[in-house]
Parts: C-alpha cells; structure tokens; sequence
C-alpha cells in the first residue's frame, strides 16, 4: 500500500436523507420505562400514539391494520422488533402510519399523506410551538419525567427558543445539542445527548409543509458504554493507514478470482466522522471513528476507497471495508456491522403495502 499526497482543498460532501428515512439510522429505542399497560398490544400502542401524540381525529378515520410482523434482528440481541403499518381513511383524506416498536416500546413512526390530516384540535402553525407541544405530548405518552439524569425533555424544549428553523443551526445546552435541517418544504429537529461532551443519538422530529411527518425516539433501549476518546480524528487516520499496509481484498477479474494487495491511497479527499451508534457490547453505545480513504484509481471489484471504524477509546479497528460494485463483490475482513436493517425493513413493508395497492388491469 501507497500513500499518495495530493494539492487541493478536502471537499466535504454533505447528504440529505430522503424523507422519514433519516436518522432511523441509527434506529434504536428502549426499555426504559415500562409505562404502557400490559393489557395494550403493540397495535394498539401504535393507534395510542396517533391519538394522544400526534393529536388525530381517530373518530374520523376508518383505520385498518395493514402489517404487523415480528422480527429479531442480531443488534437487538434477542428482543423483538415489531413492525406495524396502520392505513386511515377518512371522507377527506388517507394517510398511511408506519411504525417500529423495539421490545414493545416506541421506536419511530412516519406518517404519509397527500392531504391536510385531520386532527382532535387544531395544531399551531409555527413550528416551534408545534414541537413543544408535541414533546409535551410525547412525555406524557412515555410516562417520563422531566429530568432523569439522561433523558431532559424540559431542555429538549428550551433548547427550541435558541434556533430559527428556517435556518441550518446548530444549539447547545448542559445535557442537549439541537442541530436544525432546514429545506423548502422540510424541516428536521435532531437532538442529540450530551455526555462528557460527546453526543449521543436521541430524537428526531420531521416537519413536511408544516405538518409532522416523521418522529424517531433513540434512547429508549441502549446504554452510554464509554465517552472516552483516547484517539484523536489524527491519530485514528494513523492507526487506519497502518493497519492497511498488510490489508488486501480479493475480486473478481476477467473471470478469475484475484487478490489485491498493492494499491495507492490519496491524501484528499478523506471524510472522517466521530460516530456513537454501535455496540460493543450488548445494547450499550461507544463513540467509533468512520474513515474513508480514497485510492487513486479504480481497482479490481470496482473498489475506489477503503472504509474503516475503529474504536475510539481503545484504536482498535473494528471493521475494514472496501467500498465498490460490480466485477466481483470485494470480501471484508470483518463483517460490517449497520443500523440500516431497519431502514430496509420499513422500506419492504411499505413497498409490500404499495404493491397490494398497485391497480389491477382486467380483461373486459
């Protein structure tokens, strides 16, 4: 392995995930507080939030239950997901209400519609005060205090005064970062946990035209496991180039089966990323670096860059991935662990819904 230096400024590049499929990255929720009745089932649970938090007219709406499965993904170690897709339909308007709930605690909710949806009371214009209220809402559906020496939804609200969400901003309180994603016709409110100055994944709430299209809960389920960060962003790009001086991938080429083991890397660009989604443990969260290191040129299984994590307390690598497509799937050295399972997953049951929905051509 090479490294090549390279003149020019680091482009960074910035993407914005598509609505109500952002931050579910991340995806994870909690056990936390037991505060649902035993006699409520998780569908049931899912029409309780539509009704006490997102403030529907359920009166209004026929809802039918479209999908209710059960998974076990590996990252939850043996307790349940539950995915549950709910259709309402009113005089007025249909709306489609896909949610996953993790040990049958909330994890998140998006809720789709063409048309103003109907609700018990009217909701507040501004966005700001639609949010406050929202968490209030949500508060009092968890059963949540204000303050429990993690989770602050009195700051969460606070915070909300410090922002113009017609801006991208970013805030900071003792317990509480608020970074704002402002579009056109979208809005996003990321909270994150702070921790000995590293933030941890916590909420996120969607605004599409004003109206709440999306709302993920991330701390319901994990544990901080550790807020040390022994290795600096320098000394993780360190430990990643060393590591890959013996690192080789093998690919397909020409139709034969090939070891790389010589290839060049380039000093820009090279996208690093503190992260604190991943367990070490089981269901607690550890601060990880996310390096990208771009080779020079395009190498057998279409690889163009290297993608390594590596633990941010103890430098060790945790996975090594070269990234590409095509020609032979390049084989990792560690299995790549990834939050997008539940992405997938409410992506195959809404598309499952769509399908059944698609209109049917008969022969007359």
């Amino acid at each position: 392995m090479k490294l090549l230096r390279r003149n020019g400024a680091r482009e960074h590049l910035f993407f914005t995930v598509f609505l109500c499929v952002l931050v579910v990255t991340v995806g994870v929720s909690s056990v936390a507080y037991p505060v649902y009745s035993s006699e409520l089932t998780v569908p049931e649970k899912a029409l309780a939030f539509l009704e006490d938090v997102a403030m529907l007219d359920m009166t209004k709406y026929n809802a039918t239950l479209e999908i209710y499965d059960e998974r076990y993904p590996d990252e939850l170690h043996g307790l349940a997901q539950h995915n549950v897709l709910y259709i309402l339909v009113s005089d007025e308007s249909e709306l489609e209400a896909a949610f996953g709930f993790k040990n049958e605690s909330f994890a998140h909710c998006m809720l789709g519609t063409l048309d103003s949806p109907l609700y018990s009371e009217p909701q507040p214009a501004n966005i700001v005060d639609n949010a406050k209220g929202f968490l209030q809402r949500y508060q009092t559906y968890t059963g949540d205090p204000d303050f429990d020496g993690v989770r602050d939804f009195e700051g969460m609200r606070s915070i909300l005064d410090m922002v113009d969400v017609t801006e991208n901003v970013t805030a900071m309180s003792d317990h509480v970062k608020l970074e704002v994603i402002s579009r056109t016709d979208y809005t996003a409110l990321v909270w994150e946990y702070v921790l000995d100055g590293v933030a941890f994944p916590w909420m996120t709430l969607e605004f599409r035209n004003g109206i709440v299209c999306g709302f993920d809960d991330n701390w319901r389920l994990y544990t901080v496991g550790s807020t040390d960060i022994n290795f600096s962003e320098e000394e993780a790009i360190n430990v990643a180039l060393e590591y890959l001086e013996d690192f080789s991938w093998k690919a397909t080429q020409d139709g034969e089966l090939v070891e790389v083991t010589d290839f060049e890397i380039i000093e820009e660009p090279r996208p690093v990323e503190l992260i604190t989604t991943m367990s070490r443990e089981p269901l607690t969260l550890n601060p990880y670096w996310r390096i990208e290191l771009y080779l020079d040129k395009i190498y057998p299984g279409n690889v163009n860059r290297i993608l390594l994590t590596i633990w941010a307390d103890t430098g060790e690598v945790i996975s090594c991935t070269p990234l590409g497509g095509g020609g032979g799937p390049p084989i990792p050295e560690f299995p790549s662990w990834t939050p997008m399972l539940l992405v997938l997953t409410i992506l195959a049951v809404v598309l499952a819904f769509y399908k059944r929905r698609l209109p049917k051509t008969t022969n007359q």
